[in-house]
Parts: structure tokens; sequence; C-alpha cells
């Protein structure tokens, strides 16, 4: 058993109208066995002007482990003060994944 840390930035384009859902995925040096995501920072901003926030939003989730390769997916939601989700935000999330992998590198 081993520990090992794999760090991950996920960026997301200006869009309006939805909570945007984006993934990446990182590669360990052995079979992964377990692992976790762990928020290191993020940016949220509007495309078009200072709004007044209502809800903020950055979830990490582990969505996928298969062999030596974990998937990473970030939710991202930048809400104003009306409660629509209209007016374009970016912005991107960085993440460090944590891995219990396998003692013996895959070869």
């Amino acid at each position: 058993m081993a520990i090992e840390f794999r760090q991950l930035t996920i960026h997301f384009d200006p869009t309006r109208g939805i909570r945007q859902r984006e993934s990446q995925t990182v590669t360990f040096n052995s079979t992964v066995q377990k692992a976790e995501a762990m928020l290191k920072g993020f940016r949220l901003r509007y495309n078009n002007g200072d709004h007044h926030v209502l809800e903020e939003e950055v979830d990490l989730d582990i969505t996928r482990i298969s062999g030596n390769a974990v998937t990473v997916a970030a939710d991202f939601l930048l809400r104003d003060s009306s409660g629509n989700i209209d007016d374009p935000f970016s912005g991107y999330v960085q993440a460090v994944v944590v891995a219990d992998t396998a003692a013996n590198p895959q070869t």
C-alpha cells in the first residue's frame, strides 16, 4: 500500500442557464484501490459585470476508478440575486486527488 497525490485543474468556459459539470482524469503509478478528491482552490466570476451573489457551488466527486486512473467531476454554479442562472459565469476548480495504491506499479 502507498499513498499518492495528483493535482488537477478543471476549466469552465463562460456559460449561462445551467449548473456546469466537467471532469478530468489523473493517472497514478499503481492500481488505485481507493481515492478521494479535495478542493485546493477555485475561481468563479461573472462575465458580464457586477452582480449580487445568491449562490455559489463548487463540488467534487470521484466518478470512476479504473486501474491506475481516477476521474474527478466538478459541479460549478454561480447564481445572482434574481434566482435565475441567466448571466454567463466561468472559472476553474483546482483539486488534489489522494489515492491508496497497490504496492507494485503496473507494467
